[in-house]
């Protein structure tokens, strides 16, 4: 092969990125266009733009409550509320995923648990979740990540011996399904995110789904409008309070986003399409290529969306070459491999430090709370594997783009050929 392209030799990728997401449509361009010369910019109550996409998101997911929020963290945060988690209460989820999975714990006032994961999905490790409930354990809250559904079946199962609420975090996994069934639809409360680099773009905005009313009301109560309040909450119990909700969040989405997602939804299907094909094509290409491991899929799972496209760097299989010189030859022959971005929780500084500049809350709930720590070692599959990830950028382009893969599967070659050399350079800087 030719000269690596970090000692000044020709890149391997020659074919310029052609990236677009999302990409919009005549139709919502037309309608928010006209939605901005009426003024229609908010909605305190149902109005028409919202209950479509919310209609439109129940049908398309098969469930009977659907309710819109501002995005996926307002998601998350009105899914636990509706669980009922609270002071005192423990919840499980890992500890490898975006900061609000824990973080809407956090803002109950509850304590996250954090469990390992499995080394190749890099989703809960179902028996490492048993390991860790305690009766004070309230919830788990399972993340999607990067669009491979977790092992669903056990963590359900586990859930119905405990009594636990199950809270499925399908930000990534828009379209994804675990033997046949659909991402969000599985656990007791399903939450997902329209934030514009998501499979299913809606500027802004996420989505609650669940099939019990009680939990349906429960996170309207949260955060919403009395105008929407008085329309659909009916349980005795949660009537008294439509005038004034349970706290002052403002959890609603804006039309705008609702017309957007509404479009977006209806080219679901096929930007996954297309999507899954890039990706399996790129996945197919680098089976054997040393020193990388592509993202693994299970015979159980489609991934639907696809939203990121992890790669487990294998040192050993390169003579033990660093990972950031490995990156460096990469990004030099003109691949957008980037390093991991999500950071392992139970050792960032929130974790660590508990919360101090809230008095560390909501560990100091009570003398009797769990004295939850968070410690080097705790999780060793994570620990271990994170270290190692890199990601490539999940294309979302309306054609496909084998001819680009196929560049990137060559410049992994070529830099996997060349590893002693980058080896003995970086032992010669050293």
């Amino acid at each position: 092969m030719s000269e690596l392209a970090l000692f000044g030799g020709p890149r391997a990728v020659t074919i310029e990125r052609d990236f677009q997401w999302p990409i919009a449509g005549e139709e919502e361009i037309a309608e928010v266009t006209a939605m901005l010369r009426t003024g229609t910019l908010s909605d305190t109550g149902y109005g028409d733009a919202i209950r479509r996409f919310e209609e439109a998101c129940a049908g398309w997911l098969d469930m009977p409550f659907a309710l819109s929020r501002v995005d996926g963290t307002a998601a998350l945060h009105s899914a636990c509320f509706a669980a009922g988690i609270g002071p005192g209460d423990e919840v499980i989820v890992q500890s490898y995923t975006w900061v609000a999975t824990a973080g809407c714990i956090l803002a109950c006032g509850a304590v996250p648990v954090f469990a390992d994961i499995d080394p190749r999905t890099y989703t809960l490790d179902s028996g490492d979740v048993e390991r860790r409930i305690t009766p004070r354990t309230k919830a788990i809250v399972v993340v999607h990540l990067w669009g491979h559904m977790a092992d669903m079946d056990p963590i359900r199962a586990i859930a119905a011996r405990h009594g636990l609420v199950v809270i499925e975090d399908a930000a990534h996994a828009h379209g994804a399904t675990y033997k046949g069934r659909q991402a969000g639809t599985i656990g007791d409360i399903g939450c997902f995110s329209f934030q514009a680099t998501k499979g299913l773009p809606a500027g802004e905005g996420g989505l609650v789904v669940t099939r019990e009313r009680k939990y349906f009301e429960r996170a309207l109560l949260l955060a919403q409008s009395p105008g929407r309040l008085k329309l659909h909450i009916e349980l005795p119990e949660h009537k008294p309070f439509v005038d004034t909700g349970f706290s002052a969040y403002k959890y609603r989405i804006n039309p705008l986003n609702a017309v957007i997602g509404y479009h977006q939804l209806r080219r679901l299907e096929h930007y996954n399409a297309i999507r899954q094909r890039n990706l399996d094509h790129l996945t197919g290409q680098l089976e054997d290529v040393p020193g990388v491991r592509p993202p693994y899929t299970s015979p159980d799972v489609t991934r639907g969306a696809y939203y990121g496209y992890p790669i487990l760097y294998m040192p050993d299989e390169l003579g033990g070459l660093p990972i950031e010189t490995f990156l460096a030859a990469m990004q030099a022959e003109g691949v957008a491999l980037a390093p991991e971005r999500y950071p392992m929780l139970h050792l960032a500084a929130l974790y660590q430090q508990r919360n101090p500049l809230l008095g560390n809350w909501p560990w100091s709930y009570s003398d009797e709370t769990r004295n939850v720590a968070y410690s080097q070692g705790d999780l060793p599959v994570t620990e271990e594997v994170h270290p190692r990830l890199l990601a490539i950028q999940a294309w979302d382009k309306a054609t496909p783009c084998e001819d680009l893969f196929h560049e990137y599967a060559q410049a992994f070659r070529k830099v996997a050929a060349a590893s002693d050399r980058l080896q003995k350079t970086q032992l010669s800087h050293d």
